[in-house]
């Protein structure tokens, strides 16, 4: 990648000195490590008189000489010798050179400076080049990812079939003949939850537990693989195969968290409460519309209503608003399942996603 313009020096009048970068170096993207690279070198002798023994030294900013077309290393340098130039003749002489080894993150920049002196003339010019080491750079983000989302996947699949032995067992609201159907459905779905504690029995199944352990094992695999040129190969169609293959997990895991969705559109339509108002301050206000204010409320829903339940012991709220209770808390075994699911869910798709936007982040070289 060209940094500055192709670089013309100004300063001699006698001997003109232009650079230019050539294929890779000369596009819009980085120069990966193990590329060469190829610079044009042009030399003009614009007086009457010829130009003996010129010498053009060019300091390599990092970068290693590949010894070919009459450039020959000296140190860290490269040194081209010129036994003449005659009057007006321009020399061209290519100047490749190889990338060892590149940054972390990518980015930095090559400074290429060119010496040309042929007797009293003497002339001077640089160019910059970006380099990075893409392929190294995504594999860190991969091993990040690795370490962190991915490995999280498998035990949290594993849990989906284990009981939360921290819930209630019982109700502290118990529901009374509902309005619709659509309520009395709420409390179907929050009695199943409730009667395995949250177990997604599905997750008892050999073969949902062989894909998402297989799934996940696999996408540890590529995540934990060395760096090489290839791996910033990840196109569109290897995500969406990456997807598809755990699509029969996730197909069974949405289930939970939509109804949670229509759940909550339902009870904030029966008690009237915005958009704004989360499943905790509903039932703080359910609690405290049937005569039960809770100063400094626990964290749980579940623990909201049962410190609601021992303040109204001796009361006598309205039917009403023990029904207002009880939907809450069908609701809350709602949240709790699509929580669980969605905890899972979650994990899959930002394990997803974050090997995309790494790849994004980091191959951002020529090849």
């Amino acid at each position: 990648m060209l940094v500055s313009s192709p670089a013309q020096a100004q300063s001699a009048p006698k001997l003109l000195l232009t650079v230019k970068p050539l294929g890779v170096a000369a596009g819009e993207k980085m120069i990966p490590a193990a590329a060469t690279v190829g610079i044009e070198v042009t030399l003009k002798n614009e007086t009457a008189a010829p130009l003996s023994d010129v010498i053009v030294t060019a300091t390599l900013g990092g970068l290693k000489l590949v010894p070919e077309n009459g450039w020959n290393a000296d140190g860290e340098n490269a040194v081209l010798k010129i036994a003449a130039i005659n009057p007006n003749e321009e020399i061209v002489q290519r100047l490749n050179l190889r990338v060892e080894t590149a940054p972390l993150p990518p980015g930095r920049q090559a400074a290429i400076a060119i010496e040309a002196k042929g007797g009293e003339a003497s002339v001077s010019t640089s160019v910059k080049l970006a380099i990075g080491n893409c392929a190294s750079a995504f594999q860190a983000e991969l091993t990040k990812l690795r370490i962190s989302t991915i490995s999280e996947i498998w035990p949290a699949a594993e849990n989906m079939r284990k009981p939360d032995t921290t819930l209630p067992r019982i109700r502290f609201f118990r529901p009374g003949p509902r309005k619709s159907n659509d309520l009395a459905v709420l409390d179907r779905l929050a009695a199943g939850y409730q009667g395995r504690l949250l177990a997604d029995y599905e997750f008892l199944r050999e073969n949902m537990r062989y894909t998402a352990r297989r799934w996940s094992d696999e996408l540890k695999a590529f995540a934990g693989q060395e760096a090489n040129p290839g791996i910033c190969a990840v196109i569109s169609e290897m995500i969406e195969g990456i997807r598809k293959t755990i699509h029969y997990v996730t197909a069974r895991i949405e289930p939970p968290q939509k109804a949670y969705v229509r759940a909550m559109e339902q009870l904030r339509k029966i008690l009237n409460v915005g958009e704004g108002d989360d499943l905790k301050k509903i039932a703080l206000r359910a609690a405290e519309d049937a005569g039960a204010k809770i100063e400094n409320p626990p964290a749980s829903v579940f623990k909201i209503l049962e410190t609601a339940r021992d303040l109204l012991k001796g009361a006598k709220p309205a039917p009403e608003q023990i029904d207002n209770l009880s939907l809450v808390e069908s609701v809350a075994w709602i949240e709790a399942q699509a929580l669980r699911s969605k905890n899972l869910s979650d994990l899959i798709e930002n394990s997803i996603t974050g090997i995309t936007e790494a790849q994004k982040k980091t191959c951002v070289c020529a090849f």
